[in-house]
Order: C-alpha cells, then sequence, then structure tokens
C-alpha cells in the first residue's frame, strides 16, 4: 500500500512529468505527497564573499520558482504537497530523505538536467533506483517512445 510519496524535482520537462504522475497517484490513493530539490553545494569556487551572498540568493530565487510551479500544479488537482530542498548529491539526498521520512515510493522522471554528461555518467534516476530504500517509479516521457 502507498501511504508516502515522494517527488523529485528540478523544473525539467521529465520532473514535470513525474510531478503529474505523482499529484495522480496521490489522488487515486489517498497517499501523502512530498517534493524535493536538490541544489548543488554552496560555494561554487566563489572569489568574494560577495559572489556567495549572489550564488545563495539566485539558488533561493530559483527554489521559490520551482515550489511555486509544484504548488500550482498540486492546487490544480486538489492535492496537498510539502515541499523541501536540500543541499548535496541529488542521487544521495533523494535516498536519505526518503528513509527519513518513512516513504514508500520515489516517483522521478527519467531525464533531468544532466542531459548528455548522464548519457556517459549514469542519470540520477539510474543511481536513485539502485540505491534506494523503497520501490521507485521511473516515468519516461514522449522523447523515450520516439526512439523506438
Amino acid at each position: 500500500m502507498i501511504r508516502k510519496l515522494l517527488v523529485g524535482y528540478d523544473g525539467s520537462d521529465g520532473s514535470k512529468l513525474a510531478l503529474k504522475y505523482a499529484i495522480n497517484l496521490a489522488k487515486l490513493t489517498g497517499a501523502s505527497l512530498r517534493a524535493l530539490w536538490v541544489r548543488g553545494s554552496l560555494p561554487h569556487y566563489p572569489e568574494t564573499v560577495d559572489e556567495i551572498e549572489e550564488e545563495k540568493s539566485a539558488t533561493d530565487r530559483y527554489w521559490m520558482k520551482l515550489e511555486a510551479e509544484i504548488r500550482e500544479m498540486s492546487a490544480r488537482e486538489g492535492v496537498e504537497v510539502q515541499t523541501d530542498c536540500r543541499a548535496g548529491h541529488p542521487a544521495k539526498a533523494i535516498a536519505e530523505y526518503a528513509e527519513e521520512a518513512g516513504v514508500d515510493l520515489i516517483v522521478l522522471g527519467n531525464r533531468g538536467h544532466s542531459g548528455l554528461w548522464g548519457r556517459f555518467l549514469g542519470h540520477t534516476a539510474d543511481r536513485i533506483s539502485e540505491n534506494a530504500p523503497c520501490s521507485v517509479l521511473i516515468v519516461r516521457g514522449n522523447e523515450s517512445r520516439e526512439k523506438k
């Protein structure tokens, strides 16, 4: 039985599709829904203290944009969602968060922002599915079907 859902969200097309699936699953099952964005660790080699503040401010603005998207999509369907943001490596942070929260199912898009590098090094969804403490649903977009 699915009681707690977690969706990884980074604003990419894949994560938007995963969020739609997670919202629908929450509606169908009555499960609670959490959305998590994992940002990179700060700082990224800044030269001054001001650069650290600028990067933090930009990250905060991006998180606010993501959170608004999540809330808008879930509100349209009448589903409450708890949002959270963590720093670190996405695969590790999502798996750890799922364990801490007692999540029953993680919902992810098959592609995020990793693009070309992800094809060579392995996608976040692959790493999570290998290390998650629960089941993982990887949602594929239309681009996956068009390749066949």
